[in-house]
């Protein structure tokens, strides 16, 4: 198969070349770009997948090429996908944390998103600072925020108590920014393969690494039009990123992980049936299992239920003995004449039970009584602690 990336690059450039023929005042602006990309990946699409019959494979990586390069066209990492605080009521967004707005403003800083920038350009300055000098991250570590989830409605929005929620620095929503597994993507082709068809189990330890660190950290990349959830879904199962926010002091149903889900594949992918989202699952159960597998691998002494053979007939087990819960019958025992009882008739039509049998279940753990001290009643299941139908 021709090189999905090698192509798309070429149609990319040529696109970009003519753009620059024509008389424009203004640079290339985010809209400009990403319409350019979406452009240039439609007609390689076309060109690859458009006129053939696709193998199970090829259909797994046409989907995650388009989610690869949405992305690479809608740069999830960007400030941009920060909301103000007055944002629309079904979006998320940050917050000040209530102890760190009076250290925010010493440094002129007002906004969580006016925070995450300059902690991120603080973050840059460091990693190209001379080694020794990493003082300047500034007061970042320190300055937290809090995420407050979209709701139904503004008022259950400020109803959302805001002391249960864990706040964190500004730094981090930086760094997992800074750090984005696609930010400095320039295959997305190449990307589908490699979550198609990794194996390599320290691979698959920082795929999940990085989706831990986005439910924790810079969580508004979870939104309904943030195309970087259906990355995270693609690790992650509905019910552990719904765990982390638990863990996290923010409460989030599992439908609603769905619906935002449903939404972003319909409204970013043209993804509307079952049948067309039906390859991203199908690629989202192998990885996760992957996933699963490699962090948490099931110990060799339990990978299987033990299979013991139990005996259901009711036959004797040997020669040797009576089945389980036999019971000797009474036995009539005529009596014999003594030197005081000659009449040997007397008492004939008694019925002298044995002693117990040794094969009685019910004497099985128990002290066997004599005539002068035995129970004026039988015992009964459950009289006593060695006695199977005990449930005390």
């Amino acid at each position: 198969m021709p090189n999905f990336d090698d192509i798309f690059h070429s149609k990319f450039m040529d696109i970009i070349q003519k753009w620059k023929e024509e008389p424009h005042e203004a640079q290339i602006t985010p809209t400009d770009r990403k319409h350019m990309i979406d452009t240039a990946y439609f007609a390689t699409d076309e060109e690859i997948f458009g006129h053939r019959q696709l193998s199970d494979q090829e259909i797994k990586l046409r989907a995650l090429t388009k989610v690869f390069y949405k992305v690479l066209a809608e740069e999830p990492w960007s400030e941009d996908w920060i909301r103000a605080p007055d944002v629309e009521r079904k979006l998320s967004r940050f917050e000040m944390h209530k102890e760190s707005v009076g250290l925010a403003s010493q440094h002129g800083i007002s906004t969580p998103r006016e925070a995450i920038s300059a902690a991120r350009r603080a973050l840059v300055a460091s990693q190209k600072a001379p080694k020794g000098k990493n003082n300047l991250r500034g007061p970042f570590d320190d300055i937290e925020i809090i995420y407050i989830p979209g709701t139904v409605s503004s008022t259950a929005t400020n109803k959302i108590n805001r002391e249960t929620i864990y706040p964190v620095s500004v730094s981090s929503v930086a760094h997992i920014l800074q750090t984005h597994i696609c930010r400095n993507m320039i295959q997305p082709f190449a990307m589908a393969q490699k979550f198609v068809s990794v194996t390599d189990t320290a691979e698959l330890t920082k795929l999940r690494q990085f989706a831990c660190d986005v439910c924790d950290f810079a969580p508004h990349l979870l939104d309904n039009d943030n195309i970087s959830l259906l990355i995270i879904l693609l690790i992650l199962t509905r019910s552990e990123i719904c765990r982390r926010f638990e863990n996290n002091g923010i409460r989030i149903e599992g439908s609603t992980i769905s619906h935002r889900r449903a939404e972003c594949m319909k409204q970013k992918l043209g993804w509307k049936t079952s049948d067309e989202r039906k390859p991203f699952d199908n690629v989202a159960i192998e990885l996760q299992n992957r996933v699963r597998n490699a962090c948490f691998p099931v110990p060799r002494g339990s990978r299987g239920p033990s299979r013991k053979f139990t005996r259901k007939s009711s036959t004797p087990a040997g020669p040797f003995g009576p089945p389980i819960g036999y019971f000797m019958p009474p036995q009539v025992r005529p009596p014999q004449p003594t030197a005081l009882n000659t009449n040997v008739n007397a008492n004939a039509s008694i019925n002298i039970p044995a002693p117990p049998s040794a094969y009685d279940p019910g004497t099985q753990g128990k002290k066997m009584f004599s005539a002068k001290t035995a129970p004026s009643k039988p015992a009964s299941p459950g009289d006593s602690e060695g006695d199977p139908m005990n449930i005390d």
